[in-house]
């Protein structure tokens, strides 16, 4: 259903402004006039659905709120408070909406439904549990926590691809200045002489370029799409993850990231009150691993049958054992979010570890290789230049 942003006035000429939700624009502006108030300005908003938080302002506005929770202060004053700080910015008409619609007798985990892309399943099951157990402040700080340890994991992952794409990029733009443009000004010079084998490659290569360019590109342009298309498909993504686990070090680094998105997502679902298989189903979507997520949801068919979780867990192949041998000991002791927290822990430091020695062995090596590819060209072009007897008979 659209939104309407509006600015009325009341009874006592008091100005006032927010949002609501109607099919039409004179639907708005009827329901606009059943609560008394003098409509001075009634424009259209994009659809709720398009309303979106950005990661940071997604996680301010969750420590905000549980910030003023904790103070004391109302769910609705909470929120009042938090829209007219951000009044300015691009998300205010969620947070209008939000205001609007609670104090229109809506829970709070009902209105968040709405917004898809910026409240996935796990907050809206948090939120969910704290206002039925009355502890929503709480959730708000463990909502606070997982993001922002979420956001720092991939902040960690991008950190460590980083790099090495610059160097790519970088190697890649100095490729195409040498093949494009040093090397067809310096053609002439080579002309009717007998030429090194490498330097006869790497001419060919560029002359190659130069005549096919427009093919070559939309032939990329083309498999990329192609690609693109196909890994976003079911059965691309476990081609994908099939592909990726032939890569020793990127399937573990990949794992890991998986399973602490997995267990700190359970942890915090458990420790607010949601049912076991409700928790697994619920975090089995933050993993992004399709070949983890079908071991997990494999889980929860024999979790409903009575079977403990570590159990199935310690079937697979894909699961290391630590896991299952630690939710063995929790499922005896009583203790599984406290576990799971854990074992989140533990794969936290160690990614942290893996992605240290990725990023210190893979930079010198990467410098060795593409410095190595632009030498190589470089001295296909220097060796025709060093034959000075040859330069001066031509």
């Amino acid at each position: 259903m659209p939104l309407f942003r509006y600015r009325a006035l009341t009874e006592t000429g008091k100005k006032i402004s927010g949002v609501i939700d109607a099919d039409s624009l004179d639907l708005a502006k009827e329901r606009l006039r059943r609560n008394q108030v003098l409509v001075t300005q009634l424009d259209s908003v994009q659809n709720r659905k398009e309303v979106t938080l950005s990661s940071p302002m997604l996680l301010a506005f969750t420590r905000e709120l549980g910030q003023l929770l904790n103070a004391g202060l109302p769910l609705y004053e909470s929120l009042l408070t938090i829209e007219e700080k951000y009044r300015k910015t691009r998300s205010h008409p969620l947070f209008l909406d939000l205001c609007d619609r609670l104090k229109g007798g809506y829970n709070l985990s009902t209105i968040l439904k709405t917004y898809p892309k910026t409240f996935d399943s796990i907050y809206i099951s948090m939120v969910e549990a704290g206002e039925k157990t009355g502890a929503l402040s709480w959730a708000f700080d463990q909502l606070y926590e997982l993001i922002e340890r979420r956001q720092k994991l991939k902040k960690q992952l991008i950190s460590a691809v980083a790099y090495p794409a610059f160097l790519g990029a970088f190697c890649f733009l100095v490729m195409i200045g040498l093949l494009f443009f040093v090397i067809p000004s310096m053609q002439e010079l080579f002309e009717g002489r007998r030429l090194h084998p490498l330097t006869q490659m790497v001419l060919s290569w560029s002359q190659f370029l130069q005549n096919h360019f427009l093919l070559i590109l939309l032939s990329i342009g083309l498999i990329s799409m192609v690609a693109v298309s196909y890994f976003r498909r079911k059965q691309g993504r476990y081609a994908l993850q099939r592909l990726l686990q032939k890569i020793p070090l990127v399937n573990t680094i990949l794992l890991q990231a998986a399973l602490i998105r997995f267990c700190r997502s359970s942890s915090i679902l458990l420790s607010g009150g949601v049912p076991l298989v409700g928790a697994l189903t619920t975090s089995r979507k933050a993993m992004k691993h399709p070949l983890l997520e079908e071991v997990i949801a494999d889980a929860e068919g024999q979790i409903i049958e009575g079977k403990p979780l570590s159990h199935e867990l310690k079937k697979s192949s894909r699961i290391p054992p630590l896991v299952a041998r630690m939710l063995s000991i929790a499922e005896e002791t009583g203790k599984m979010p406290e576990m799971f927290k854990n074992i989140s822990d533990i794969y936290d430091g160690e990614l942290e570890r893996n992605l240290s020695h990725v990023t210190t062995f893979l930079q010198p090596a990467l410098l060795i290789l593409l410095g190595g590819i632009v030498g190589l060209v470089i001295l296909s072009i220097l060796l025709p230049l060093t034959d000075v007897s040859s330069l001066i008979a031509n």
